[in-house]
């Protein structure tokens, strides 16, 4: 009886302490696979007047989010919405071979002030063209640039539209001198070197802190097992 005891709450206490883990994103089959990336349609964003490394001199680009189709052959996918983190490569409609990995491949500090960039802002882009078109902008200065939208390899223009660059602006700035957001997001950067980067967010799971009454649980098991464990040890 006491050991059947024991071995109760000694499962209880373990299935107590496993309460959660970060979420993973289901598109990479494990971290550091290959997978095959194709651009399926932009979503919502804005053709601006910018200077890209891409091409030489300024010219209109879409800026915002897009769809992309993710699998582990040429032939099926999921889609994915995702936003380009690399400004100086043409996006593909064929599916390529793309390399999966971390946020932290961009660098310590780019991926410090992406995490915020996403975790301030991302939200605010569903559904709104400004902002998609600003947070792409964003992305860009911070994963690749200086972030300053007047100067580097990403510019703006006299043309490009100022609401967008005044929304650009304000999200490099809160990302770069801010806290992080209420939201958190794990990530997936799909890299290929000769077509556009994408970078793909998803809500990331947070441990919850136990209840009170979980704690309490957990040391009335405590308890109990110390207690019958003392009273199988032999008398002196």
């Amino acid at each position: 009886m006491n050991r059947n005891l024991s071995r109760i709450f000694a499962l209880t206490l373990l299935a107590s302490l496993t309460l959660a883990s970060s979420q993973v994103l289901a598109d990479d089959n494990g971290s550091g696979s290959q997978v095959y990336v194709k651009e399926t349609a932009t979503v919502s964003g804005k053709t601006l007047n910018l200077v890209l490394p891409i091409q030489s001199g300024a010219h209109d680009y879409f800026s915002g989010s897009a769809n992309i189709s993710v699998g582990t052959t040429s032939s099926n996918g999921t889609s994915f919405l995702a936003y380009c983190i690399d400004p100086f490569q043409w996006s593909s409609s064929s599916s390529l071979s793309y390399n999966v990995s971390s946020l932290s491949s961009l660098g310590s500090t780019q991926a410090a002030d992406v995490s915020k960039l996403y975790s301030q802002s991302y939200a605010s882009t569903s559904g709104n063209s400004v902002n998609s078109a600003a947070f792409q902008l964003a992305l860009w200065e911070l994963a690749k640039d200086d972030g300053v939208l007047t100067s580097g390899v990403v510019r703006t223009t006299d043309s490009t539209n100022s609401t967008v660059e005044a929304a650009a602006s304000s999200m490099i700035n809160n990302a770069k001198n801010d806290v992080a957001g209420s939201t958190q997001y794990a990530f997936n950067l799909y890299s290929n070197g000769y077509k556009q980067d994408y970078l793909v967010a998803s809500i990331a799971a947070v441990t919850p802190v136990p209840e009170p009454e979980t704690y309490a649980m957990l040391l009335a098991g405590l308890g109990l097992i110390g207690f019958t464990a003392r009273r199988r040890l032999p008398s002196r």
